[in-house]
């Protein structure tokens, strides 16, 4: 059996973008309450005082395996089931790796902001507040931390191409940690060029709703309802932007482990 990821043309960043509308059009309100309760969940366990972003780190693989298995069932005629998300615990194997690969997430993430904080102290120290204790946004683009900022993506993007696929290929390949780390980030240099089509498609269709929603807000003169109108938008744009998950490690590793 190879675990090897194929190494796909840049096209197969269509056929993901496709596969996610599609499980997003299939069942748009329970995959969208499996999307928002691992948003919901990230972000309450994020501003818990000292020990939220450790805990949100080690969700975040556990979370990720529940969306991805979820579209999976979707594509597959099935509806998502929120029982999938505790029966990943009950696995000592995976549960063992899922948390490995959180406390490397939560290692990345800790580094990075360090990292940030160091570089970017002194530009920061430069900028400036307004009589009104508003920022001046001047002074910020003025004494921008570009070093820092370079700093961070060049530590963050690598850490994330490790963890990217990980969580699935921990739980669905039982794959140890560190292999999945491994396979997760050389599966993305293999295909980077499927994922960047996949990423500009996911930009570019995230960014035309957007806009068009804001502006038909604004022309039908419905201000009033705005936030109404626009947050059950935004939400479904996130399912979709999450739908895209599993199709894109389905055609990397999930077919080749069957070969």
């Amino acid at each position: 059996m190879s675990q090897q990821s194929r190494v796909l043309p840049v096209s197969a960043g269509v056929k993901w973008f496709k596969l996610a509308f599609e499980a997003t059009r299939r069942e748009p309100i329970t995959l969208m309450g499996v999307v928002l309760c691992y948003i919901l969940s990230m972000s309450f366990l994020s501003v818990l005082p000292y020990v939220g972003p450790v805990f949100a780190a080690l969700f975040m693989p556990f979370g990720t395996v529940f969306i991805g298995l979820n579209t999976r069932d979707v594509l597959r005629g099935k509806s998502p089931s929120f029982a999938m998300l505790p029966e990943l615990w009950r696995d000592p194997s995976v549960r063992q790796s899922l948390i490995r690969i959180g406390l490397v997430f939560g290692f990345i993430l800790i580094t990075v902001n360090a990292l940030y904080g160091f570089l970017a102290a002194d530009d920061i120290a430069r900028w400036t507040i307004t009589e009104n204790d508003r920022l001046d946004w001047a002074s910020v683009r003025a004494n921008w931390p570009w070093t820092a900022t370079v700093a961070m993506l060049v530590v963050y993007i690598p850490g994330l191409m490790a963890v990217w696929f990980a969580p699935l290929l921990a739980s669905e390949l039982h794959m140890p940690c560190g292999k999945s780390l491994f396979y997760s980030f050389f599966g993305v240099v293999r295909n980077l060029g499927p994922i960047l089509c996949l990423l500009a498609l996911l930009f570019a269709f995230t960014v035309g709703i957007s806009v068009v929603s804001v502006w038909l807000v604004y022309a039908l003169e419905l201000n009033s309802s705005a936030f109404v109108i626009l947050t059950p938008i935004a939400f479904l744009l996130s399912t979709f932007l999450y739908a895209s998950y599993w199709p894109m490690y389905a055609d990397l590793f999930d077919d080749v482990a069957r070969e």
